[in-house]
């Protein structure tokens, strides 16, 4: 400046050096506030658009939502408005005075709700999650400390953001297993957003185009408002392929000869893009008959049985059973019996041989490991310098693509293997949520899932909810099964893990616990309904050098139960996501 000083910025560990200079006369501290907001991606969207003609159920929702009545379960087919009807709840939530709470369950789906309500309200929205610096976090929250009222969109991290009043609460993906914590707390955001609102006074908007179990039963137990909207425009052509029809042909890879055809009439030049997507969940963990699709099962459980390395064993995470792998398939006499197997990388080489001038890039938990390596990936497609993208079920969220032609779902069914309640929605969920890419554009595309087993239930149901269909029969017949099992909301359900030094010590640690639970259970006539599985290995036995079993307790308060237990290493997980 004029005073012969020159402005500079310390680095870190130069304030000392700074002061004794400033003392001296030599230089002089001035400490101003560098505000650190994040720099999200932002993604164009129309949403500066003209007024919109709301439909009755639209108006509905947005009547209820302005007269803060209580919970709202909002569903429909992907791409049916469901984030831009909740948008514009916001928004008149907003003007009125009221601040909003958007909750989304993974990093990659903040910008995209952020984008989208930063368009229709026209205002600044704050973004919480944990790719966020500290200080960028700390700066956020500051900002909210200010007179509202503020939009806030977030992961679980953003439920206690606003300390304003709050008038206005959205979970997105209402369903999406990301919202349960696994690390101490082990918060459920989804239900402490409920309890947030109900104590705010606020009305909770609950979105999803497959809402769960839980949702759909509290939703009918507890009145909640339900609204469904109908698909807009033409739904995807759905097609079914039958993997065991292309084993029994020699056909060995992993994608199909229809989803093959498919590809190879894509217009890459034209800036066309596809999906695939690879359900990694399940697989190789139970054994498969390549001729009926049948798993080893339980007897008494019904459920698939799981291959453990260790001894090359079957289990029941029902009951316990163990069991050795058969011979022969004991639905139709089979003898190609073997674990699937196969995952995104085997399928991105395999891609990349069929196709090698196609742009292919590849997203899962091995390549978003790196700090911003999920958005670049993201991206990378968005924006078509990616022409064909492999992924996990992540790649099947946050993404809006109007040049998308093909998705294809390569192991629609590897998750139905799993011996866990929510599996079959897992599952449904994951092929709706891939097809309902499709249609973003001028053309409605085309989805291709692959399967072993076209006759489940599930897949029967995620096919027709793909198409735009109810899946009403399907949803009755698992929240029926979920109720016979006394599986959430029903019961409560309570996983204890138990670990120790040996498989051995575990184990006989665990068979005590469960003892003085049926104990407890048997002495109190109230809990005639309660339920006590295992003990059984952990899904993943050994961590950190302990070996963990589990034990799981369905009750109506099982904190109350489990009080009266001294237990050393027991870990709590009430309501888990998984039971394994």
């Amino acid at each position: 400046g004029g005073d012969g000083f020159i402005a500079t910025t310390l680095l870190p560990g130069g304030l000392p050096v700074a002061r004794r200079l400033a003392e001296r006369g030599l230089a002089r501290l001035e400490v101003r506030r560098r505000e650190r907001r994040h720099a999200d991606r932002r993604v164009a969207l129309n949403a500066t658009e003209s007024p919109i003609a709301w439909s009755a159920s639209q108006e509905d929702l947005l009547r209820a939502v302005a007269r803060g009545e209580g919970v709202t379960l909002l569903d429909g087919a992907p791409g049916s408005g469901k984030s831009r009807v909740a948008a514009e709840a916001a928004r008149r939530t907003f003007e009125a005075g009221g601040s909003v709470l958007w909750l989304v369950p993974e990093m990659a789906q903040a910008a995209l709700a952020a984008d989208l309500l930063d368009g229709v309200v026209n205002a600044p929205v704050e973004v919480l999650h944990s790719g966020l610096s500290a200080g960028e976090r700390y700066d956020a929250r500051d900002r909210l400390r200010a007179k509202g009222p503020h939009l806030v969109v977030g992961t679980r991290l953003a439920l206690a953001a606003l300390e304003t009043e709050i008038g206005f609460v959205v979970v997105d993906e209402e369903h999406e297993g990301a919202y349960k914590a696994d690390r101490s707390p082990r918060l459920q955001a989804r239900d402490a957003a409920g309890i947030l609102a109900r104590l705010a006074g606020a009305p909770l908007l609950l979105i999803s185009a497959t809402p769960s179990i839980e949702s759909l039963a509290r939703a009918e137990s507890e009145g909640w408002s339900r609204v469904t909207l109908a698909p807009r425009g033409a739904s995807p052509r759905v097609e079914v392929v039958d993997l065991r029809a292309e084993l029994r042909d020699g056909w060995r890879g992993m994608i199909s000869r229809p989803l093959l055809a498919l590809l190879e009439s894509i217009e890459w030049t034209s800036g066309a893009q596809a999906l695939l997507i690879i359900n990694r969940r399940g697989l190789a963990s139970a054994i498969l008959c390549r001729d009926c699709g049948a798993a080893q099962a339980c007897p008494s459980c019904e459920r698939p049985l799981v291959l453990h390395s260790a001894g090359s064993l079957l289990r029941c995470h029902g009951c316990g059973l163990v069991a050795a792998p058969l011979d022969r398939c004991p639905s139709c006499g089979g003898a190609r019996l073997r674990a699937i197997g196969g995952g995104t990388q085997r399928l991105e080489t395999e891609v990349r041989r069929l196709f090698p001038t196609v742009s292919v890039d590849r997203l899962d938990a091995d390549a978003a490991a790196p700090i911003g390596a999920t958005e670049r990936i993201l991206d990378a497609f968005r924006s078509g310098k990616t022409q064909l993208l492999i992924g996990t079920a992540l790649a099947a969220k946050a993404l809006d693509l109007p040049r998308l032609a093909l998705v294809g779902v390569v192991s629609a069914d590897a998750g139905l293997l799993l011996p866990d309640e929510r599996a079959a929605e897992r599952v449904v969920a994951l092929v709706v949520q891939a097809a309902g890419r499709l249609g973003r554009g001028a053309e409605a595309g085309a989805a291709v899932i692959q399967t072993y087993r076209p006759e489940d239930p599930a897949i029967v149901a995620a096919i027709a909810a793909a198409r735009g269909e109810s899946p009403l029969a399907w949803r009755e017949r698992e929240i029926a099964l979920r109720g016979a099992a006394g599986g959430a909301p029903f019961l409560r359900t309570a996983k204890l893990t138990i670990a120790a030094p040996t498989a051995i010590g575990a184990e006989r640690r665990a068979k005590e616990l469960a003892e003085r639970l049926r104990a407890a259970l048997a002495a109190d006539p109230s809990r005639a309904a309660s339920r006590l599985l295992g003990p059984i290995p952990a899904w993943v036995p050994r961590r950190a050098g302990q070996w963990r079993q589990n034990v799981i307790l369905r009750d109506r308060e099982p904190l109350e139960l489990i009080g009266t237990l001294a237990a050393r290493d027991l870990t709590i997980d009430l309501d888990p996501e998984t039971l394994l």
